[in-house]
């Protein structure tokens, strides 16, 4: 009795074995034809990317063109030159003026030359920035200032300025009695003979130049 009730349970179980595995099949040969049909989607992707799609995109320009740093002590005189290009094909008036550096509540000015300049399409001008550390900077620090160039737009150079200690050339002189200097008597001898360098209060000079100050005194 209990095999007959066995076989009869396999018998009602086999339809869902059987509809299991066909759905695990199904899922195979479906998982099977997307993946094939996926790798032929990025070439088909790039094809059209590069025809139409594809949207060119620009960035605008920095409003700090360029920095210009500086290390310098005080009273020190630094110099510099920025060229200005006018690529509009009209002619432009350009203006130029400057932030200058702020100590404090002192503004130290970084001058510019030329004030203005009107340029022609492709014309180009040389503006001088000049500036001199005075002795309110404290070593250590950085200080910033601006030329500003003013066209169709406005646009600026950056100055970073650094104060450093003084450097100053040394050199030590030591000097006491009058020098005195040895010399052969006669070559065929070998005795020596002393004679000073200088006398009291005049310098070290040619004999030459001696005879000369001599026929000017006469």
């Amino acid at each position: 009795m209990s095999k007959a009730q066995s076989t009869f349970t396999d018998a009602l179980l086999m339809g869902p074995k059987l509809l299991t595995a066909s759905l695990e099949q199904a899922s195979l040969l479906m998982r099977d034809a997307s993946n094939l049909f996926a790798s032929g989607l990025p070439s088909l992707t790039s094809r059209r990317s590069s025809s139409c799609c594809e949207v060119p995109e620009t960035e605008c320009p920095p409003r700090c063109v360029c920095e210009i740093r500086w290390e310098a002590a005080a009273g020190e005189r630094l110099r510099a030159v920025v060229r200005v290009t006018n690529t509009s094909r009209d002619d432009r008036n350009f203006q130029f003026w400057a932030k200058g550096f702020q100590v404090g509540n002192k503004t130290v000015p970084l001058t510019v030359s030329p004030a203005a300049e009107r340029l022609k399409a492709g014309g180009s001008t040389s503006v001088v920035a000049e500036f001199t550390p005075t002795h309110d900077f404290q070593a250590g620090q950085t200080y910033t200032a601006e030329l500003l160039i003013e066209g169709a737009y406005e646009q600026c150079v950056c100055f970073q300025f650094t104060p450093v200690a003084e450097v100053v050339a040394r050199c030590e002189v030591e000097q006491g009695d009058p020098p005195i200097r040895l010399r052969a008597h006669h070559w065929y001898d070998h005795f020596r003979c002393a004679e000073p360098c200088v006398q009291p209060g005049e310098s070290f000079s040619t004999p030459g130049l001696e005879a000369l100050k001599r026929q000017i005194k006469e």
